[in-house]
């Protein structure tokens, strides 16, 4: 016999850390897909007139391949804050402060999603006894 899970305690504002996380990963997809529209062009004109092309391909595709990654990171951490895992405290923290470096949303994300995470009441919910 299973016993019920306990409800858990997440807050308003992991809540809303989380979405943020979610958010931008979906902004970094878009953007993957976005850069594959040139990628395509690129291989083709490449194949078919200059094969100088494939260059420019391989630099857009890189670009692609690094903002889907991103996007999974962004995933990774949203669940993991989502669902109170110890490591998410501090993937949320590092990706805070990457955030500052861009102003001026970046770093007033970055500097609310430092300061909420900082709290000891937060650090106490992604501790594996306050589960």
């Amino acid at each position: 016999m299973t016993t019920p899970t306990q409800p858990t305690r997440r807050t308003d504002g992991l809540t809303a850390i989380a979405a943020y996380h979610f958010v931008i990963a979906s902004m970094f997809v878009l953007g993957a897909l976005f850069f594959t529209i040139p990628t395509v062009i690129l291989g083709v004109v490449g194949v078919v007139e200059d094969a100088g092309a494939f260059i420019g391909m391989a630099a857009v595709a890189l670009i692609a391949t690094t903002l889907m990654a991103l996007s999974l990171l962004y995933i990774i951490v949203g669940y993991g804050v989502w669902t109170l895992r110890g490591w998410a405290r501090l993937g949320a923290m590092a990706l805070g402060v990457v955030s500052l470096m861009f102003v001026p949303l970046g770093t007033l994300a970055g500097g609310l999603i430092l300061w909420y995470m900082l709290k000891p009441d937060v650090a106490a919910l992604f501790e594996p006894s306050a589960r």
